[in-house]
């Protein structure tokens, strides 16, 4: 489960840095506001400070608002999967340990009971021989 979180994040975050290589070398652009840029677009807040001039530019961010938002919105439903599995499997562990120690609860009271019954009733057969 680790191992395929990193794998989606690592994936991730090389679409973003590639982007921003792709921004820098089509938009002529400086290497960070390229990132910046990928980065204000696939989480959709898009400030509009930075917008492309070129032909390819606006093709290529019309391509990165499509599957660059459907993959960060991949990515924020795997961490959140993920986060809500354990967060469950903790949930369940915890219920059932609850349970068990409910029936060990239940099981010694039983016992109890059998035993003060059994109690009585040899109480009430030695007064039956006095």
């Amino acid at each position: 489960m680790k191992k395929r979180l990193i794998f989606i994040l690592l994936g991730f975050v090389l679409v973003i840095l590639g982007m921003g290589f792709v921004f820098q070398a089509v938009e002529d652009w400086d290497y960070f506001n390229s990132v910046y840029f990928v980065v204000i677009s696939v989480s959709t807040i898009g400030y509009g400070d930075m917008f492309p001039l070129t032909i390819l530019g606006k093709s290529l961010t019309m391509f990165l608002a499509f599957f660059g938002v459907a993959m960060a919105l991949y990515v924020l439903h795997e961490v959140n999967s993920i986060l809500f599995r354990k967060h469950f499997n903790e949930k369940v562990s915890e219920i059932k340990r609850n349970v068990r120690k409910e029936e060990e609860l239940k099981e010694g009271i039983d016992k109890s009971i059998k035993e003060a019954v059994r109690g009585k009733k040899k109480s009430v057969r030695k007064k039956a021989k006095r």
